[in-house]
């Protein structure tokens, strides 16, 4: 069983928003084929499974912050990162993204722990990395600079949204994402984004929630 990451949530309810039809589990094409990836090392991380030919259209980073976390019950932690994004256009005209995220979670005392959801016995802070691949279809129609350091963004996640505890308690989740697909692509017809994965470290525990699935957990 895996857990999606509120920034693929809210990635599939951008992306949703702006097409007529979605296809999440359709590949866009042979050239575009990904190929199988050993999670556990995280090798989908690296540029050596971009389709021959392809053009790299697209390479920025970013700060984030506030950005809340989800767990199997609920949101669980805030988290603060650097996002470096990198896009390839590839000879069929769809799109290659790699997606990379290296940051800290703090999580606080009583929240569900993401796993099993123990209670958390004290506030903390970790670090967790970790990304995806995604391939999809659009045109590229940048509105902001294409290279470089795009600044901060704060996503809005509070503190006092995780401490209601679980999704069923009226969590929000981040109210002020930033979301790439709208700054940079219009018209896009079908994204894809698989293999993903993030693991979590807090002393001598480790979280690993991947699209393979999940294992561990992070109880303070």
């Amino acid at each position: 069983m895996t857990i999606l990451q509120p920034r693929y949530l809210n990635l599939l309810i951008i992306v949703a928003s702006s097409m007529a039809i979605i296809s999440l589990i359709a590949p866009i094409g042979s050239a575009n084929a990904i190929p199988t990836h050993n999670m556990s090392h995280k090798s989908f991380l690296h540029n050596g499974n971009v389709p021959h030919g392809s053009s790299l259209v697209l390479d920025i980073n970013y700060k984030v912050t506030n950005d809340e976390d989800s767990g199997f019950l609920g949101y669980w932690a805030l988290d603060d990162y650097v996002k470096h994004i990198k896009i390839w256009k590839v000879p069929d005209g769809s799109f290659y993204a790699l997606v990379q995220y290296d940051g800290r979670f703090h999580t606080f005392a009583g929240v569900p722990s993401p796993q099993n959801g123990v209670p958390e016995p004290k506030t903390a802070t970790g670090e967790f990395s970790g990304g995806y691949v995604a391939t999809f279809t659009g045109t590229f129609s940048p509105a902001l600079a294409t290279r470089g350091d795009m600044g901060k963004f704060d996503f809005g996640g509070s503190k006092a949204d995780i401490l209601l505890g679980t999704y069923g308690n009226g969590q929000a989740g981040s109210i002020t994402p930033f979301s790439y697909l709208d700054h940079y692509f219009t018209g896009i017809g079908s994204f894809n984004e698989d293999p993903w994965g993030w693991t979590y470290h807090y002393k001598n525990q480790s979280w690993s929630n991947l699209s393979t699935g999940s294992s561990g957990d992070i109880v303070t």
